[in-house]
């Protein structure tokens, strides 16, 4: 064991990357070397995974992955049942090793669960005598508001799987669907019309970043924390940045705003770690695995706000957060979010196909190109096509 160097693909990015620190602290215990061959944001990662297993191309000992990816790459990876047992699974939230199941069977581990809250600046809020919004309606109201004063309003990603997240937390909110239980699509509908009216609107009309339909997570969350933007629906991940950056002493959080009939719809999810069956060093891979999903590892992800999925950590960071303190309010948001709000997208193969054709299309909605009932037809048959083939 102690001669071998694994090769790895990580997602990167400020939310991401300081857990890798702790490889160097791996390789000195266990002797294994880790080499990190690819690192990069979710779809240049999933496109390279992808490229590599379908290809043929050298092969990874461990790859980061998505509950909702990794039923497309299921074929290629590693079944986990044998190598983990009850005990050691028993800290991890149960509802999120389901999720990690494809088909009943485990094939990735859990490194985290997303959730989106409502990051607001409390002082330019204040300062123009507007309430937090608690509906996606007031939230253009505040929007407007600000950028008639002379900030920014409202900020989200404007593209990739970042813009399909607030389009389905709104097309839900509003009553609609995704897909049917054939998966077939569902959001051609007036829904559908309606939560793509208003992303096109918040960007037409110039309450969000000029840049927008070019801004990933890392670019939005920037966006905010660095006092551009005066509202975000921002993941985890990112609220440890906030403690160093110029907004540090005047944000405030809320629950994601809902509807006007007062559904609210959280697009969730959980990142996790997988071994592709193609491994020539699975012992070891495994090993790594335990360890970078293990309580400390865990817990390094908690210090940059990650929430995290092994109940013993999450009763910790709970009972040490000080009552009345930001933190504590966040756990308490985030506890009625997971209760109340989770959407999750349908498994399937070819889902993130699927995400790929309805962003695109939403996108050039936002910036001219299509009308809203244009691009939800053309995403729904292109859709339709793929799921047929």
């Amino acid at each position: 064991m102690n001669s071998k160097t694994l090769r790895v693909a990580l997602i990167d990015g400020p939310a991401y990357a300081p857990l890798y620190a702790c490889l160097s602290q791996f390789s000195q215990q266990f002797g294994i070397q880790v080499d990190i061959g690819f690192k990069g944001t979710h779809p240049e990662l999933n496109r390279h995974v992808q490229e590599c297993m379908e290809n043929g191309l050298p092969s990874y000992d461990l790859i980061s992955t998505h509950t909702k990816y990794a039923p497309s790459q299921a074929r290629y990876l590693y079944g986990l049942d044998q190598e983990f047992t009850a005990e050691e699974l028993e800290d991890f939230s149960p509802a999120l090793l389901e999720l990690a199941r494809v088909q009943g069977k485990l094939m990735s581990i859990p490194r985290n669960f997303d959730a989106r809250l409502l990051f607001y600046r409390r002082d330019r809020l204040e300062e123009l005598g507007l309430s937090v919004p608690e509906t996606w309606e007031e939230l253009a109201h505040v929007a407007s508001s600000v950028t008639e004063a002379g900030y920014t309003g409202f900020v989200f990603p404007g593209m990739e799987s970042g813009l399909f997240g607030t389009f389905f937390e709104l097309l839900i909110s509003g009553g609609g669907q995704l897909f049917d239980e054939q998966l077939q699509p569902m959001f051609a509908s007036e829904a559908g019309v309606e939560a793509l009216q208003k992303l096109r609107q918040w960007y037409q009309w110039g309450w969000t970043p000029k840049g927008l339909p070019d801004m990933h997570y890392d670019e939005v969350s920037a966006s905010f924390r660095q006092g551009e933007s005066t509202m975000v629906t921002d993941w985890p991940g990112y609220f440890g940045l906030l403690s160093e950056s110029p907004v540090a002493n005047v944000f405030d959080l809320a629950l994601t705003p809902k509807s006007a009939s007062g559904r609210r719809a959280v697009y969730c999810g959980s990142h996790s770690f997988a071994i592709p069956a193609s491994s020539e060093h699975v012992e070891e891979a495994i090993v790594l695995l335990k360890f970078i999903t293990s309580p400390e590892a865990q817990a390094m992800d908690a210090d940059q706000g990650h929430v995290p999925v092994r109940q013993s950590i999450m009763k910790r960071l709970k009972r040490e957060a000080l009552p009345n303190s930001i933190a504590s309010k966040r756990w308490s948001l985030l506890e009625e979010t997971i209760a109340t709000s989770v959407i999750i997208p349908p498994k399937f193969p070819t889902y993130p196909t699927a995400e790929d054709i309805l962003w695109q299309a939403l996108r050039r909605c936002i910036i001219g190109e299509l009308s809203e009932q244009q691009a939800l037809a053309l995403a729904s048959e292109q859709i339709q096509q793929l799921i047929r083939s």
